[in-house]
C-alpha cells in the first residue's frame, strides 16, 4: 500500500509539472531560433506565423511591441486597428483628412490632440483615465482586445498612442512597423470609401482603466533626477535642436536639459521608418553613450517622438521607461535652465 501511494504521488507531481516543462521547452526553442543580428524567429514556435522578416518584434513582451504589415493582414480580423496619425505643423499634412480619404480596412481614428488632458496648458498631455476609458468604449475596444496602432508617417505618432494604452494598463497593444506607407508599399488593401474621422464602433464596449502615474514624469521629477542622476534621460529630438543649432517648431529657444542624452527618434529606425534590428538598436544607444544596464527615461519636444525611442527600448526588453510628458516645451517655457552645444551633457 505504501508503494502504491508513493507511485500515485509521483504521478501527481509529474502531471502538475508537465505544463511547466512544456513552457520551458518552448522558451528553449525560442532561444534556439534566435538568428544573428538580435532578431528572433517566432515562426518556429507554436502559435506564431511570420511572413517575411520581422513579423513581430519584441520577444520579451507577451504581445509584440511592433508587428509587420504581413502579420496585420493575416490577423486583421482578430485585432482592433487605430489610425493614430499626428503631424508637426512644419510637416504640412492633415491627419484627419488623410484618414477620411484612405485608411487600413476597419480602422478607426484616435485623435491624440483630443484624447488628452484638456486642463493642461501643454499640448496632448496624457489623458485622464475617464477620458481614455470613454474613448476606448466608443471605439469598441475591450480590455481583452489586441490593439494595433499605425500612423501616416511610418513610425512617428503611433508609438505615442501605444504608450497611452500601456500607461492605461492595456498590455495587448502593438505598433504597425512602417505604418501606412509600408502597408501601401506592400500593395495591401486600402479602404477609400469616405469615412468620418469621428466615426465610432457600431457597438460600444465597456472599458475601465487607471493611468499608471509611475510611467509619467513631471518637472519636479526631472529636477530630482538631475540632482540624483538615477535615470539617463534620452532626448528624441533631432540632434541640431538638442545642440541649440536649429530652431524648435514652437516659439522657444532650442537646446537641451542638463544631463540628457541625444537619441534622435530617427536613429532607432531604418530609412523605411521601420524599427532597426535589436543589434542595431543596441549599437545606436551605445554610440549615444547610453549605458544599457542603467535605468532610462524618455523625453522630446512635446511627448510624441520620445515614444518612438521608448518603443525601441521595449523591443530590447527595457520596459521601465517613464516619459517626461511636458518634455522640452514645458521645461523651457517654465523658465528652467537649458544648455547649448554639449554643455552639461554626457558629451562634454
Amino acid at each position: 500500500a505504501g508503494s502504491r501511494g508513493r507511485n500515485r504521488g509521483i504521478g501527481i507531481i509529474t502531471s502538475r509539472h508537465l505544463l511547466r516543462a512544456l513552457l520551458i521547452a518552448t522558451t528553449l526553442a525560442a532561444v534556439r531560433c534566435a538568428v544573428p543580428g538580435g532578431r528572433s524567429r517566432l515562426s518556429c514556435l507554436p502559435g506564431f506565423a511570420l511572413s517575411g522578416a520581422g513579423g513581430v518584434r519584441g520577444l520579451a513582451m507577451a504581445v509584440p511591441t511592433a508587428v509587420s504589415c504581413t502579420w496585420l493582414k493575416d490577423n486583421i480580423a482578430q485585432v482592433k486597428v487605430l489610425d493614430a496619425s499626428w503631424y508637426l505643423p512644419v510637416m504640412n499634412k492633415d491627419a484627419r483628412a488623410e484618414f477620411s480619404a484612405r485608411r487600413i480596412p476597419g480602422a478607426l481614428f484616435l485623435d491624440i490632440d483630443k484624447v488628452c488632458d484638456h486642463t493642461s496648458e501643454w499640448p496632448h498631455m496624457m489623458p485622464p483615465a475617464q477620458l481614455m476609458a470613454s474613448t476606448c468604449a466608443s471605439l469598441g475596444i475591450t480590455r481583452e482586445d489586441h490593439v494595433v496602432v499605425y500612423d501616416g508617417k511610418g513610425v512617428f505618432s503611433a508609438p505615442r498612442a501605444w504608450f497611452m494604452f500601456k500607461a492605461a494598463g492595456h498590455g495587448k497593444v502593438s505598433i504597425l512597423d512602417g505604418g501606412f506607407p509600408k502597408w501601401e508599399s506592400e500593395k495591401l488593401p486600402i479602404d477609400t470609401e469616405p469615412k468620418p474621422v469621428d466615426a465610432t464602433a457600431d457597438t460600444p464596449s465597456a472599458y475601465s482603466c487607471e493611468i499608471n502615474s509611475a510611467m509619467v514624469m513631471d518637472t519636479a521629477a526631472i529636477e530630482a533626477n538631475i540632482a540624483s542622476g538615477a535615470r539617463q534621460m534620452l532626448d528624441a529630438r533631432p540632434k541640431a535642436r538638442f545642440l541649440g543649432a536649429a530652431p524648435e517648431p514652437r516659439p522657444i529657444e532650442s537646446g537641451h536639459i542638463e544631463g540628457s542624452f541625444c537619441v534622435p527618434w530617427t536613429d532607432v529606425l531604418t530609412p523605411e521608418l521601420t524599427f532597426k534590428s535589436e543589434a542595431e538598436l543596441k549599437a545606436t544607444l551605445i554610440a549615444a553613450k547610453v549605458d544599457l544596464s542603467k535605468p532610462v527615461g524618455i523625453t522630446c519636444g512635446s511627448g510624441i517622438s520620445a515614444c518612438v525611442v521608448g518603443a525601441a527600448l521595449h523591443i530590447l526588453g527595457m520596459t521601465d521607461t517613464p516619459l517626461y510628458d511636458g518634455a522640452y516645451t514645458e521645461w523651457k517655457t517654465s523658465g528652467k535652465p537649458t544648455f547649448k552645444d554639449v554643455e552639461k551633457s554626457p558629451y562634454a
